[in-house]
C-alpha cells in the first residue's frame, strides 16, 4: 500500500452516527496497512508530483463536492455514503454519476442507488461493531426506576425518520402502570431550540392530544449527554431494544444492542435488514409509502427533513402499530425468549467487526 495514498474527507469529529463511522473507517484502513490522512493535505496535492496513487474517499452529502476541483488532485475519487428510502434525493444523481465509484454499507442502499439511475460501480462495504466494547457483561445505566422491571430501551436522534410518536403510542395503548415494564428513551434534537426540555414537552402535547386518561407504565427520557461507558449501560439496561424506525441506512444502535446482548424489535425493513432476522430480533409489519403522508399526519411530532425525504418516487417503511404493540407484547410476556435471542445477537456480531468493513473498503481503494 506504499503506491496509494488516501485523503479521506468525512465527519470525523461528529458525535452522530455518520461520525463514528467515519472516524471507524479510517482507523480500520489502517489497520489494514492504508496510508490515510484525513482532511487536511489535500490542497497541496496534485496528481503527476507524486509517484504514489492518490485516492480520495468523500464521506459527506455529494452535492458538497467539487468535482472539477478534486480531478486536478486526485486519481480516483470515491464516494462513501448512506440512504434511508428508496430513491436518493433527484438532484444527488448527476453528482453521484461523475464519481468512479461509490460505497454504501447494505443491500438496501445499493438497491435504492441503483434505482435511482446510478450508474458507477457500487459496492458494499459493511459497518461493523466493537464486540470488546459493547457486550453484555457491561454495567448497566443506574437508574432506580428500572429495578423489578421488564426494560424496552430506545436509542435515537428525535426526528420524524425515527418515528417517536409511533413508538410512544404503542407504548401508551398497551401497556398499563399494572405491569411492570419501563421504557428508556435516549435521544436528543438536532438544532439548538430543541433542547431536553422542547423534546418533553412534545412528547406530553402528544399524549394529550391522543386523549391517553389511563395511568400509564412510566417513561423515562434521557437527553444529556452520555459518555461512552453510560450509553454502553444504556443497552444493558434493557430486556429489549425497540426502534420502529421508516428507514435506516444501517442503524448502529442495533449492531450496539445485539453486541450487547440485547435482542432488537425493529421494523423489518431498511439497511438494518442485513444483520436483523427472527433468530435475533422480533420484527414488526409495515407498508412501503410516501413519507409526506405520515410527516403531514396529525401524529407526527418531530423534525421532518422533508428536503430529503418527499422527493418523487421515494418510499419508506410505515410500520403497523398492532404488530408494534403485539411484538412488545410478546417480547414482555417471553423474557427468556429474549434473552435466547439476545444470545443469538451476540453471536451473530462477532462477524460484523470494523475490521471486516475496512478489509472491504480496502479492495475498492487498491482498485484501478
Amino acid at each position: 500500500m506504499a503506491n496509494i495514498q488516501v485523503i479521506w474527507k468525512g465527519p470525523v469529529k461528529r458525535a452522530s452516527g455518520l461520525g463514528i463511522a467515519s472516524r471507524e473507517y479510517v482507523s480500520a484502513l489502517r489497520r489494514h496497512g492504508v496510508n490515510v490522512k484525513v482532511g487536511s493535505g489535500s490542497k497541496d496535492m496534485k496528481k503527476g508530483t507524486m509517484k504514489k496513487r492518490k485516492v480520495l474517499i468523500y464521506h459527506q452529502l455529494p452535492k458538497k463536492l467539487n468535482m472539477a476541483q478534486e480531478r486536478k488532485r486526485f486519481d480516483r475519487i470515491i464516494l462513501k455514503t448512506v440512504w434511508e428510502t428508496t430513491r436518493i434525493p433527484r438532484h444527488w444523481l448527476p453528482k453521484i454519476n461523475k464519481f468512479d465509484a461509490v460505497c454504501v454499507p447494505t443491500k438496501q442502499n445499493k438497491t435504492a442507488l441503483r434505482q435511482s439511475g446510478v450508474k458507477v460501480p457500487i459496492f458494499i462495504v459493511p459497518h461493523g461493531v466493537h464486540i470488546k466494547k459493547f457486550k453484555p457483561e457491561n454495567k448497566k445505566y443506574p437508574l432506580p426506576t428500572a429495578k423489578g422491571r421488564f426494560v424496552f430501551v430506545s436509542v435515537f436522534g428525535f426526528q420524524h425518520r425515527k418515528n417517536p410518536e409511533t413508538l410512544l403510542r404503542a407504548y401508551w395503548e398497551q401497556f398499563s402502570a399494572d405491569d411492570k415494564v419501563l421504557l428508556v428513551i435516549k435521544t436528543n434534537g438536532t438544532v439548538r431550540h430543541e433542547t431536553g426540555q422542547w423534546i418533553r414537552n412534545r412528547i406530553e402535547s402528544y399524549k394529550k392530544r391522543l386523549g391517553i386518561r389511563k395511568k400509564n407504565a412510566p417513561i423515562v427520557v434521557i437527553t444529556e449527554h452520555m459518555n461512552p461507558n453510560q450509553l454502553k449501560g444504556i443497552y444493558t439496561l434493557g430486556n429489549a431494544f425497540v426502534l420502529p424506525t421508516r428507514g435506516e441506512g444501517v442503524g448502529l444502535p442495533f449492531l450496539e444492542s445485539l453486541s450487547s446482548g440485547v435482542p432488537v424489535i425493529a421494523t423489518g425493513w431498511g439497511g438494518h435488514m442485513d444483520f436483523l432476522n427472527a433468530g435475533n430480533s422480533f420484527l414488526i409489519k409495515y407498508k412501503l409509502q410516501n413519507p409526506q403522508i405520515s410527516m403531514n399526519s396529525r401524529h407526527a411530532i418531530a423534525r421532518s427533513f422533508r428536503y430529503l425525504f418527499s422527493g418523487k418516487g421515494q418510499r419508506w417503511a410505515e410500520p403497523t402499530l398492532s404488530s408494534l404493540k403485539s411484538q412488545m407484547s410478546f417480547a414482555y410476556r417471553h423474557p427468556e425468549l429474549c434473552k435466547k435471542k439476545g444470545r443469538q445477537g451476540r453471536l451473530d456480531m462477532k462477524k460484523f467487526s470494523w475490521n471486516r468493513a475496512g478489509a472491504a473498503l480496502k479492495k475498492v481503494v487498491v482498485m484501478k
